[in-house]
């Protein structure tokens, strides 16, 4: 299932019920970053920054990828 667009609350919806599997979960939403709408560096930043904050959360902190800043960013530089 693809990621659904910013909510009322401006926060990205990727629905993250699970930690690993093919749809609702962490490695899926992980997955999808690249197909948020707009599709800029910002609005990825701001789906990473959703994620980790489900992520830790939940205590799945440790499966968010070690290029990701905790801002969104990506310590490599790029979007």
């Amino acid at each position: 299932m693809p990621p659904s667009p910013a909510n009322d609350s401006d926060d990205p919806r990727f629905p993250i019920q699970s930690r690993s599997g093919p749809s609702n979960s962490l490695s899926a939403a992980i997955q999808a970053v690249g197909r948020a709408k707009p599709n800029t560096p910002e609005e990825r930043a701001k789906v990473r920054r959703y994620i980790i904050k489900v992520a830790n959360s939940k205590g799945w902190g440790d499966d968010i990828p070690d290029t990701w800043n905790s801002d969104g960013t990506l310590k490599t530089g790029g979007a």
